[in-house]
Order: C-alpha cells, then sequence, then structure tokens
C-alpha cells in the first residue's frame, strides 16, 4: 500500500469522491476512483442507456439496481472495470471504476465487492 495515494473527500459524512494514483502528481493518471452523485441529476432511463452501451451485466441480486463492466484500453484489452449502482428512485448514483487493475485480477468481480461493501455505507437507505 505504500505505492499508492489517495485524494478526495475527507469523511463519510461529506463524501463525494476518492481518486487512487500512483503518485501525488496531478499529472499521474487515476488507477481507480470512486464518485458519488448526490444528488445524481440524470434520469433512469440515461442509466439503462448507459448500461447497454457499456454492455454492462445486472449486479447480483441485492445489489443493485446497477451493472458491472470491463474497461477497455485502446487496443480493446481488458484494463479494468466499473460499477454503477443507483437507488430505486434514481436521486442518488455510485461508480467505481478500477481503470488500470493489477494483471491477472477479475476487474469486475472486484467493483462488484466494492459495490457490496460501500453501497450500504453512502447511497440513502430510506431511496435504496
Amino acid at each position: 500500500m505504500d505505492h499508492f495515494y489517495a485524494s478526495g473527500s475527507e469523511s463519510l459524512a461529506g463524501f463525494s469522491h476518492c481518486i487512487v494514483t500512483r503518485s501525488p502528481s496531478i499529472e499521474d493518471k487515476a488507477l481507480m476512483f470512486i464518485e458519488l452523485h448526490k444528488p445524481f441529476t440524470s434520469t433512469l432511463q440515461s442509466l439503462e442507456h448507459t448500461k447497454v452501451v457499456d454492455k454492462g451485466a445486472d449486479l447480483p441480486n441485492g445489489l443493485g439496481p446497477g451493472y458491472s463492466a470491463p474497461i477497455k484500453d485502446k487496443d480493446g484489452n481488458i484494463a479494468g472495470a466499473k460499477a454503477l449502482t443507483w437507488t430505486q428512485d434514481g436521486t442518488e448514483m455510485l461508480d467505481i471504476q478500477i481503470i488500470r487493475g493489477a494483471p491477472g485480477r477479475d476487474h469486475q468481480a472486484d467493483v462488484v465487492e466494492l459495490v457490496r461493501q460501500l453501497r450500504p455505507m453512502l447511497l440513502s437507505s430510506r431511496h435504496s
């Protein structure tokens, strides 16, 4: 863990985002980010459209609504994965992306596990 840097929100109560990089330099590209849209200003229809475009797979029972999908590099190779999950009424959305994952990992399984852990803490239970 000494080789990664995280920046973003300073507390759970005011959480909006977290970015993980290899160095503290602004020029260093993100390896992973987590972003909370609260309120989410788009529509449920736009989320469903994005799922189709991303060729997303539904999240496992109990984690949705939402989906996970691979992230491909410029050559079409799978480099990472993303998961989007939202409240039933569409007023809040959590976006988790592993942009450049470690070789040999199941990146989609990793983002789904992050949804499993973070969704209950970050999305309002009254809207879920």
